[in-house]
């Protein structure tokens, strides 16, 4: 009889062991390949970048002056994520010029690295999803195309050869090209010279 009692206790415990979630650890965390669960865009996030974009095709259709609808995209940031790194000192928003150099000395945005690395791709969506202001800039000019991340899911992209985050841009060389919910290698030809951050 004792025998079978030691006998069924050391299957109960070989069991519970199989089932012990620390006998996985590291497991997730560690997989580089776990898919970022997909975030949409609530209504009024939707509202407001359709808003943004529409607006920004008519004041370039209207504007006379280079500098008319400069801070279009600083505002559209600062509304959509509810920062204040663009505020202007007049309470307005800064012209889009100064996006780069602004993210770039700010401590309180990250780097997360270049477009072309999947992992700094995976975490810019990642990032976004969880309500952190995450933007994509073209680092090879000084006024390069600023595009921003915003929730939803990487899809996969032939071009790149990588998954890529959903993203919005008001295109500033050419405003009706401007858009919403395309992938990030829709807003840049190629992921070289285009850096991730995003704000903590």
């Amino acid at each position: 009889m004792q025998r079978i009692i030691t006998f069924v206790c050391a299957i109960v415990l070989v069991v519970s062991c199989k089932n012990d979630p620390k006998s996985e650890k590291g497991k997730v965390s560690n997989d580089t390949t776990t898919k970022v669960e997909e975030v949409k865009l609530s209504s009024s996030q939707d509202q407001l970048l359709s808003t943004t974009i529409a607006y920004f095709k008519k004041c370039k259709a209207e504007s006379t002056n280079r500098n008319d609808c400069r801070n279009s995209i600083t505002k559209m940031i600062t509304e959509f994520y509810n920062i204040g790194d663009f505020r202007a000192k007049d309470g307005g928003f800064v012209i889009y010029d100064s996006i780069q150099p602004i993210v770039k000395r700010s401590s309180a945005w990250t780097k997360l690295g270049n477009a072309s690395d999947q992992e700094a791709l995976k975490k810019a969506q990642q990032a976004a999803n969880n309500g952190k202001a995450t933007i994509a800039i073209d680092v090879s000019q000084t006024y390069g195309q600023v595009a921003m991340i915003i929730p939803g899911k990487l899809t996969k992209s032939g071009s790149w050869k990588s998954n890529v985050p959903n993203t919005a841009a008001l295109v500033n060389y050419s405003a009706d090209k401007s858009f919403m919910n395309k992938s990030l290698s829709y807003a840049f030809k190629s992921a070289e010279n285009i850096m991730l951050f995003t704000k903590e």
